[in-house]
């Protein structure tokens, strides 16, 4: 179950014009007549941070109920077992009897984030059609509490389309957190779901640690090479078979780590967010959980954008990038290799280029690393 706070009245005459929509579609359950949508949700802001606005003013989401929070302190206090698993749950229960410790917070969408999807789709222009139904799922979000709602998403195409960076820039504006799981090495299911309370080695997954641990309800969990993990459907272990609740908001409402089975969570609010290069390799009742959208490889422009982003997020990770620019040749070099080998590559031209004293980065400054990708233009 979701618990959403009621917003108060303004006190200080700062209400944006997306919160007062909000306010009166919430008194009324209608969207203001006399004022256009555009009028009331495009509006310059005086605004806020983002980050604060994600965080400080967004609405609260019940991880657990009291009842759930009693099934596992009486089994902490009957535990005679694992010594290590009690002193964990123990734990585990102290975080949630804390004020407000069974609630997380949803983010909610920053006031410029029609400017940051733009400038996400200039950067990564073949996930046009992924950013057009994120536009789409941001406008109705505004018409509520600003949390947007995506249904579980999986980008299929080729390799180097840029479907991984492409994820975790996407989450630094739709979701309070980002995690990469990366599924082609995932031999069974305890990276997601946990791994059982009666093996002596037993941990919780990574759903389970986001929750308890983590700020934010609706982080963004994405599923790397879903399509690669050693898929076997209806075996036990199955790397994919915690997704079958958890990708369907009704059931992963009362998802239970195997690790600690007695306590039940409302998961129902996490981005899942997976990408494949053969999504007929997936199961089917997997398949029919996902929102598929292919993703073709971009256009020479669109590949040097790519370059340029990924020295972008260099430069937000480390200044001194901040500092460095590419010349045209150094550019189209690095776009014929995939976002995940620019990266490192981009890391060793700036440094080649800062030993020969200089900020700019020349094509000689770029190794010479495996092409990952078909020459710029071979596909639009």
């Amino acid at each position: 179950m979701t618990h959403h706070n009621t917003s108060p009245e303004p006190q200080d005459g700062t209400e944006s014009p997306a919160d007062r929509l909000r306010r009166r579609c919430t008194a009324d359950s209608k969207v203001v007549r006399n004022e256009s949508i555009e009028d009331l949700l495009c509006a310059p802001t005086g605004g806020e941070a983002a980050a604060d606005k994600g965080a400080s003013e967004s609405p609260r989401h019940m991880l657990c109920s009291w009842e759930a929070v009693d099934e596992l302190a009486a089994a902490v206090s009957m535990d005679i077992g694992n010594e290590d698993l009690r002193k964990r749950n123990a734990a585990v229960l102290a975080t949630l009897r804390r004020t407000d410790g069974r609630f997380r917070r949803l983010w909610r969408l920053p006031d410029a984030w029609r400017t940051d999807i733009d400038a996400l789709e200039r950067a990564f222009s073949n996930f046009g059609e992924v950013l057009g139904h994120v536009r789409a799922m941001g406008a109705l979000a505004e018409l509520h509490d600003g949390v947007i709602k995506l249904d579980p998403m999986l980008l299929d195409g080729v390799p180097g389309t840029g479907k991984s960076t492409f994820a975790e820039q996407l989450a630094k504006i739709v979701a309070g957190g980002f995690q990469r799981i990366q599924m082609s090495s995932a031999e069974t299911g305890a990276q997601l779901g946990g791994s059982s309370a009666t093996w002596a080695n037993s941990q919780t997954g990574q759903v389970f640690e986001l929750l308890v641990n983590g700020r934010f309800a609706n982080p963004v969990i994405l599923l790397d090479e879903l399509d690669k993990a050693m898929l076997h459907p209806g075996e036990r272990f199955s790397p994919v078979g915690p997704l079958y609740p958890l990708l369907e908001p009704a059931m992963a409402r009362t998802f239970r780590d195997i690790s600690v089975p007695m306590l039940q969570m409302d998961a129902s609010s996490i981005v899942w967010l997976a990408t494949s290069n053969e999504r007929r390799l997936l199961p089917e009742a997997i398949l029919s959980r996902l929102h598929p959208f292919d993703i073709q490889l971009p256009g020479p422009g669109g590949a040097v954008e790519v370059v340029h982003s990924v020295l972008r997020q260099l430069a937000q990770a480390e200044a001194v990038f901040a500092r460095f620019h590419l010349d045209s040749d150094a550019a189209a070099k690095l776009a014929q290799h995939g976002p995940r080998a620019v990266r490192g590559l981009l890391r060793r031209a700036c440094g080649n280029a800062a030993q020969a004293s200089r900020w700019t980065v020349h094509a000689d400054d770029v190794p010479d690393g495996r092409v990952e990708r078909a020459p710029m233009g071979f596909r639009a």
